[in-house]
């Protein structure tokens, strides 16, 4: 009798939790971040505020797990393993193409994701450093592939990886931002797809074209 008992408390808990988290996330597309309080959490799940604490800690907790189920569905680290045995310029490419088919799928998620990349950008803000090691993961990964690509020769040889590893986090960011002040008419697929169609282009550049 008690198994099913824990196991029944167990999934009424990960259900409050989803909740409350589906909740932060509606506050923050529809309204922005500043309107994320834990009361306005808790009444827009159904719950109190105390249900925020009780599950998390604190608003702060949450905003983690919130960043931390979105990554974990989708991230440029679960796609990496994607890249392995493909030469450098492909796998910059399938990277890029992952984030495209992302917006596709869940711009929901992507939405949510990047108001929190730039309200990170406040001093003192506890974001800050967590999206600082984000980005600076993305920034050598994208390096390292790039990197191979000049050894094997898909990457034209005088390309600075980190450099370019900089303009491409930038650029994705940058849309990024473009899309959220106006969702309605900025295309974010189009023009991430416009992105990897020409970055396989300029990062090939001369020694692509010469072996075709």
């Amino acid at each position: 009798m008690s198994e099913p008992a824990r196991s029944t408390q167990a999934e009424r808990s990960e259900r409050s939790k989803t909740a409350l988290l589906e909740a932060a996330a509606d506050l923050i597309v529809e309204c922005g971040f500043p309107a994320l309080t834990l009361a306005a959490i808790g009444e827009r799940a159904g719950y109190s505020r105390g249900h925020v604490n009780f599950h998390f800690g604190s608003k702060d907790a949450l905003i983690d797990a919130l960043i931390r189920r979105i990554v974990g569905r989708w991230s440029h680290r679960n796609v990496l393993p994607r890249t392995e045995g493909k030469p450098g310029l492909d796998g910059v490419v399938v990277i890029l193409d992952a984030i495209r088919a992302q917006a596709e799928r869940d711009p929901r998620a992507l939405r949510v994701l990047y108001s929190l990349v730039f309200e990170a950008v406040a001093p003192q803000d506890p974001l800050r450093a967590r999206f600082a090691t984000f980005h600076a993961t993305m920034r050598d990964d994208l390096a390292a592939l790039i990197a191979r690509g000049i050894e094997d020769g898909t990457i034209q040889a005088d390309a600075d990886p980190e450099l370019e590893a900089g303009l491409l986090v930038a650029a994705l960011r940058g849309i990024g931002y473009q899309w959220l002040l106006d969702p309605t008419t900025f295309d974010l697929v189009a023009h991430l797809d416009h992105l990897t169609t020409t970055t396989r282009a300029r990062l090939a550049g001369k020694q692509r074209r010469g072996k075709r």
